[in-house]
């Protein structure tokens, strides 16, 4: 077996044995403002064997920043890690419509994405090695999502 195969059965085994938060835990990490614009539309839920919990931060009509949070413990919680985070590290690929890129942030690693058609960056980073957030900025350049990446990560530290 080669070695990131056993290190992504070791991460799954680690988070299929980890406990799921519950829906008021995962409430608290949420904020109720980040990069000075107030959460709406708040959801949360654990009925599909994993906790996910999101909220939008509308900057402007146009400009609307949206945090998803995956916890990834648990029995179906693995298969968020990697879809959303471990499976896009290292890649790096740019068109002159898109890019996504592996970037170093807050001693970890994120995964950065554009679509230049839909005027969407991404910005998906992992927290307590479960927590995958997932960072959505319609009409917001990378660089000033990656700045509300890093206001939202000290709050939840």
């Amino acid at each position: 077996m080669s070695a990131p195969v056993d290190e992504k059965e070791k991460k799954t085994e680690e988070l299929k044995k980890a406990p799921q938060l519950t829906i008021e835990q995962m409430r608290i990490l949420l904020p109720h403002e980040l990069d000075s614009a107030t959460e709406k539309n708040y959801l949360a839920s654990t009925q599909f064997g994993y906790g996910i919990a999101s909220a939008e931060y509308p900057k402007s009509k146009s400009r609307v920043i949206k945090v998803t949070l995956y916890d990834c413990a648990g029995e179906m919680g693995p298969a968020n890690y990697f879809e959303n985070y471990w499976d896009k590290l290292n890649v790096n690929s740019q068109t002159e419509n898109d890019f996504i890129r592996t970037v170093d942030f807050e001693g970890g690693q994120a995964v950065e994405t554009y679509k230049k058609d839909l005027n969407l960056s991404t910005f998906t980073f992992v927290m307590r090695d479960r927590l995958v957030i997932v960072m959505e900025g319609k009409n917001i350049s990378s660089e000033a999502l990656e700045e509300a990446a890093k206001k939202l990560h000290k709050k939840i530290a």
